[in-house]
């Protein structure tokens, strides 16, 4: 009897020493702009909010103060009296997100290329203007600050 306690006693020493670990929850490194700043807003005083979604059919947001929130998608073409329009994304890389809007009337082509870079919670905005293949004038670089609320808070 005495031998089946102190048998009973290390297995309980054993079993209670050994510390139970939970498996290490690995978060994997983005590896594309959207899925990094997936459901962020940004803000510029001056000129408006945005916000990024890890959609490429909605990836591009307009968060106005009040009203609707308005999407951008990959591979958009729709036709008007000025054109056709084309809306296409270029690059899509944790650093940085490229895109092409252009505008095709006759043998014309006007194209702004967007290129969202972010650095210390400020996201930049390079846009440049080509007309014809030559670029237009000095690119317009526009900064956002990072906003605490998430984009699904603002637009549904």
């Amino acid at each position: 009897m005495k031998n089946s306690y102190l048998l009973l006693l290390a297995l309980l020493t054993i079993a209670c020493s050994q510390e139970e670990t939970e498996p290490e929850v690995v978060v994997p490194e983005p590896t594309t702009f959207l899925e990094k700043y997936d459901n962020t807003v940004w803000d510029n005083d001056t000129s408006s909010r945005i916000g990024f979604a890890n959609d490429t059919t909605r990836f591009l947001w307009t968060v106005p103060l009040t009203g609707s929130c308005v999407y951008v998608s990959d591979d958009l073409t729709y036709e008007d009296d000025a054109g056709v329009w084309n809306l296409t994304l270029e690059r899509n890389i944790p650093s940085e997100l490229v895109y092409v809007l252009s505008l095709t009337r006759e043998d014309n082509t006007a194209s702004y290329t967007y290129v969202y870079t972010e650095e210390n919670d400020i996201l930049t905005l390079e846009a440049t203007l080509s007309v014809n293949g030559e670029e237009e004038g000095e690119p317009i670089v526009t900064e956002y600050s990072l906003l605490s609320g998430a984009l699904t808070s603002y637009c549904n």
